[in-house]
């Protein structure tokens, strides 16, 4: 099966402009938030949410969290491998929680060309060119162009991971579900949330890219209690930050990442703020304004992506992540991944939409359904993205297409979201 992964945004600094000193890596102890005398519900190791200074959910247990959902440990999927083909891409499930919306299923956008006797128009009109435009330019919906950067060789798989995948009582990835989760998806950009591992040394976050990538893959991560990063299949040539303006405990970190083929990869990983809403907004206009003033500044020499967790939906818009002063930066229209069992959600409940892959306007032309091979076995396809929960799976199932996974994982004690994965294929 081939690894698919995109998960870098450029730096702002990397091709031009002035130098942004880097960020150091830091010794950071983790250390436990103190949380009071409440006591935790044995099953879900989750208490009642109480608010800390800045505005994020605090467990009884100490651990600060976005969103403290309960759920249960059954609505496991047991339905072999005959489910893994299907024509509507969804598992049937007779929990009325998991009815899918007509109006939000990614069927329903499917649109019919018709003519005006009502048939299918197969003909389309030809295209009339005012000005001449090189033979191969591709022209955008916004009247710009952007070079194909096809050359006649094998296409480049990325496959973007966004991954806020902590556990345990530190927003740690020390006890090992999130890891597994990661591995399981075969990425090959991650962008990471929580970034801790042991002690946060160089050699703990070596070994924890090693159990993820593979001893091949670069990292890079920013500062913090809670840092964000990055892990790449691809060397990471340069990385930095940009301040998130309403949070003191992370920023805004970038890498920029050698991908083979002309155009480097600016990955951007981001943890927006809980709450309010408008504090998301505003960071997303951060990130949209570096990215355009450095696409200004470097015409074609990069892709970007941006994702991880947003806590919710507001930035997904073009008065967050999608414009800049009317410029289209970050493609934010539906239909988004969804999980095996047609979900949107990606919070322990899967009732909300917090995690997210964006990709610049130009490589989401380049994006393709993810796919998850097994020998001898049908493949799994994800048309618009997967939102990866173990729980959807039996374990055999996970064995072959996500190992090393374990269906418990996502359900893991402080376990607050589930990956999200998407797939691009760019021209060589």
């Amino acid at each position: 099966m081939r690894k698919l992964s995109l998960f870098v945004l450029l730096p702002f600094l990397a091709c031009g402009g002035a130098t942004v000193e880097p960020k150091t890596r830091l010794d950071i102890p983790l250390f436990d938030v103190a949380a009071g005398d409440e006591t935790l519900d044995a099953q879900t190791d989750f208490g009642r949410d109480v608010l800390d200074d800045d505005g994020d959910h605090v467990s009884p247990d100490g651990c600060i969290s976005d969103a403290v959902d309960a759920f249960t440990d059954d609505g496991f999927v047991d339905d072999g491998f005959a489910d893994l083909t299907f024509d509507d891409g969804f598992v049937d499930r007779d929990d009325a929680a998991y009815d899918i919306d007509p109006d939000t299923d990614p069927d329903a956008n499917d649109l019919d060309i018709q003519d005006d006797d009502g048939q299918p128009d197969v003909t389309p009109d030809p295209i009339e060119y005012e000005d001449e435009i090189t033979e191969d330019a591709d022209i955008k919906d916004d009247g710009t162009t952007q070079e194909d950067p096809g050359t006649g060789g094998d296409p480049l798989h990325i496959r973007f991971v966004a991954a806020n995948l902590t556990s345990g009582r530190y927003q740690s990835y020390t006890p090992g579900h999130g890891i597994r989760l990661m591995a399981g998806c075969v990425g090959d950009i991650y962008l990471v949330q929580e970034f801790n591992y042991e002690n946060n040394s160089a050699s703990d976050f070596r070994e924890m890219t090693n159990d993820v990538c593979g001893a091949e893959c670069d990292y890079s991560v920013g500062n913090g209690q809670i840092p964000n990063g990055v892990i790449s299949r691809w060397p990471i040539v340069e990385s930095g930050y940009w301040d998130d303006p309403n949070i003191s405990n992370r920023d805004l970190d970038w890498a920029r990442i050698d991908i083979p083929g002309p155009k480097d990869l600016f990955a951007i990983s981001v943890h927006l703020h809980t709450s309010p809403s408008s504090d998301q907004v505003t960071a997303a206009q951060v990130v949209v304004k570096k990215v355009a003033e450095h696409r200004a500044a470097n015409p074609g020499c990069c892709w970007y992506v941006v994702g991880g967790d947003f806590n919710g939906t507001s930035a997904v818009s073009d008065n967050g992540f999608g414009k800049w002063q009317g410029e289209k930066v970050f493609d934010v229209s539906d239909p988004h991944p969804v999980g095996y069992d047609g979900r949107y959600g990606t919070n322990a409940s899967r009732s909300k939409q917090y995690d997210f892959v964006l990709l610049d306007t130009y490589l989401k032309e380049y994006q393709v359904p993810v796919v998850f091979g097994a020998s001898g076995l049908p493949d799994l396809i994800f048309e618009n993205g997967l939102v990866f929960d173990s729980r959807d799976f039996t374990q055999s199932q996970l064995d072959n297409y996500f190992s090393p996974a374990l269906v418990g994982d996502s359900g893991a004690s402080n376990m607050q979201h589930m990956g999200v994965v998407k797939d691009v294929s760019i021209p060589q």
